[in-house]
C-alpha cells in the first residue's frame, strides 16, 4: 500500500468515525426532555419577564405535545411500516438480521432488549421455510466501543431456538446501519449469495434500513419486527393524560426521521 492509499483510507476511517460521533450526539439533542430542561433553565435566568415567560410556555406545549400518547401514535403509524400480518409467499436464501436488540451489564454479559421481537420473527421466518440461512448483522454500537459484540451473543442465542448453527453468518463488526450494509454486502458477494434478501430490524428502523441497503447495492425484501405502534383502540387517557414514558421514546423515533434525512444527503441512503 502506498502513501495516497494509505492517506486515502485513513481519510475514510476518519469520516465513518467523526460520523458515528455525530450520530451519537444526535441522539442527544432530539431528545424532548433535554429541551425542556433547557427552556426551564433559560426561564430561570433570564430576568426580562416577557422573554421568561416564552420560555415557560414552550417548556409546558413541548412536555404537552411529546407526552401524548395519541399525538406519538399517530406520527410513529405515518413513518413506520403498516403494522398487519405478514405473509411471504417466496422463497428466500438469506435472511439478513440487524442488531439492536441487546443491553449488557459491567461484567459483559448479554441480555435480550424490548426489541428481541427481530430474534423472534428471523426464528420464524427459519422454521416456516421462508429463509435458509441468517445473516446476523450487529458488533458494538456504544460510542466508547466496550461492550459485547452483538453479533457473537446472538450466534450463540439462536440454537437453543432449534437453529443450526450451520445456516448461520456473522458478521460482527458494524456499528452503525450504514456500516452493517456495506459489510453484508461484501460478505454475500464473497459467498456469492443471490438476492432478494429478507431484511428483518423494527418497523421504525425499516424505512432507514431498506433504503440504506438498497443503496448499497443489496436486493432486500422488508420484515418488520416490534413495532411501536398500532392501530389499535385507545382509552380515553391516551388522548389527553401526559404519559412520561411517552416522552422517553420520542428520542429514538426523531433519530430515525433525522438520521433518513441524513442518510440520504451524504449518499448513505
Amino acid at each position: 500500500m502506498n502513501n495516497t492509499q494509505f492517506s486515502m483510507l485513513n481519510f475514510i476511517f476518519y469520516k465513518l468515525a467523526m460520523f458515528f460521533i455525530f450520530s451519537k450526539i444526535l441522539l442527544f439533542l432530539l431528545n424532548p426532555f433535554y429541551w425542556i430542561v433547557f427552556c426551564l433553565l433559560f426561564f430561570w435566568k433570564i430576568k426580562q419577564p416577557v422573554v421568561k415567560k416564552r420560555f415557560l410556555y414552550s417548556a409546558i406545549i413541548i412536555f404537552i405535545v411529546f407526552s401524548n400518547y395519541w399525538l406519538y401514535n399517530i406520527f410513529v403509524r405515518a413513518w413506520q411500516p403498516k403494522a398487519q400480518p405478514i405473509v411471504h409467499t417466496n422463497h428466500y436464501t438469506l435472511g439478513i438480521v440487524l442488531g439492536g436488540m441487546t443491553r449488557s451489564d459491567k461484567n459483559g454479559h448479554s441480555f435480550f432488549a424490548a426489541t428481541s421481537d427481530r430474534f423472534i420473527q428471523t426464528c420464524k421466518l427459519y422454521h416456516t421455510g421462508v429463509i435458509d440461512k441468517i445473516l446476523i448483522s450487529g458488533g458494538d454500537g456504544s460510542l466508547l466501543q466496550n461492550k459485547p459484540k452483538e453479533a457473537n451473543f446472538l450466534y450463540k442465542e439462536f440454537p437453543n431456538l432449534c437453529v443450526t448453527d450451520s445456516v448461520l453468518l456473522v458478521e460482527p463488526f458494524s456499528k452503525n446501519t450504514y456500516e452493517s450494509a456495506i459489510e453484508a454486502k461484501k460478505l454475500v458477494d464473497s459467498l456469492n449469495i443471490s438476492g432478494p434478501y429478507v431484511l428483518i430490524t423494527s418497523a421504525i428502523h425499516m424505512k432507514r434500513s431498506i433504503a440504506t441497503f438498497k443503496k448499497a447495492g443489496l436486493n432486500v425484501i422488508e420484515h418488520p419486527a416490534c413495532f411501536d405502534a398500532v392501530n389499535s383502540n385507545m382509552s380515553w387517557d391516551s388522548y389527553c393524560v401526559p404519559k412520561i414514558q411517552v416522552l422517553s421514546e420520542w428520542p429514538y423515533v426523531l433519530k430515525e426521521v433525522v438520521g433518513f434525512y441524513v442518510y440520504k444527503l451524504t449518499g448513505k441512503a
